[in-house]
């Protein structure tokens, strides 16, 4: 089965300003030698990832300034690839989460976590995928979690919009596997980024523990794992382990196992 090959064509990365995305751009640009589009909230950010490219690599770079919280940031998405003709392939990478006890105070918060990381997936995806069966090739990587995977006390609502991503692009790809549209999802463990800090995560996990993946390693092994076409990929040898064993557990003894690995140090 031939690979996928990014060289000279356009790629589009969500959440491309920071994080697993930024390092996905970056490895893009200097390995597979590909062009970008890179879309994220941050136009300052994208704008900076830009010149840094195509000031280091001989690739070129558009950006899209947008919030996936709503349908309408997807639309825009959408609509603004596509006017670039030669769009290959499409990387879903955006995503927040928030740590901490799962209370209704943070319903607003937990609204967006599933607009970004569920609905703004599935309906891209869709759009995505009806553009690429029109053209008769592309491709679609769905960013996901290790998440994806188990119950995840005091990351309650991501997880559940990862397991629902998950769920989704495993199905999707199911009923396109014949499409000539290659549909993958790319399933991480923990990665030293910005969103660990924001979330307060990192209080929990410093970004220097030996669990958390650096972002470019990551990056390259997504890009890989998609090159070939992977319907899923985990990430390291401890992620792929925790998600074998986790097969062998009651769900009741998983979720006891992460709520006590996730629960939140103690206020002095």
């Amino acid at each position: 089965m031939a690979k996928l090959n990014f060289e000279n064509k356009w790629v589009l990365v969500t959440g491309a300003s920071s994080g697993l995305g930024r390092a996905i751009a970056l490895y893009l640009s200097k390995v597979e030698k590909a062009n970008l589009i890179i879309a994220a909230r941050r136009k300052e950010r994208l704008e900076q990832l830009k010149t840094e490219i195509e000031s280091a690599h001989n690739t070129k770079v558009e950006i899209i300034v947008v919030d996936l919280n709503s349908d309408k940031g997807v639309d825009n998405l959408f609509k603004q690839a596509c006017k670039n003709p030669g769009l290959y392939a499409v990387i879903n990478n955006a995503g927040v989460t928030y740590y901490g006890r799962t209370t209704a105070e943070h319903l607003e918060t937990y609204e967006r976590i599933i607009a970004v990381d569920f609905r703004a997936v599935m309906k891209s995806s869709l759009l995505f995928l009806d553009y690429f069966r029109e053209k008769g090739a592309g491709a679609i990587l769905n960013v996901t979690s290790m998440a994806a995977f188990t119950p995840l006390p005091y990351q309650n609502v991501y997880a559940a919009a990862k397991h629902a991503a998950q769920a989704f692009t495993e199905a999707l790809y199911q009923e396109n596997k014949d499409s000539g549209v290659v549909i993958s999802s790319f399933a991480p463990g923990g990665i030293a980024t910005e969103m660990n800090v924001k979330s307060g995560l990192d209080k929990k996990f410093p970004l220097d523990n030996p669990f958390n993946m650096k972002a470019e390693i990551a990056a390259r092994k997504a890009i890989k794992a998609f090159k070939k076409k992977k319907y899923l990929s985990v990430p390291g040898f401890m992620n792929k382990l925790t998600v074998f064993l986790s097969r062998f557990f009651s769900r009741k003894a998983v979720t006891l196992g992460t709520e006590i690995i996730y629960r939140p140090p103690e206020k002095n």
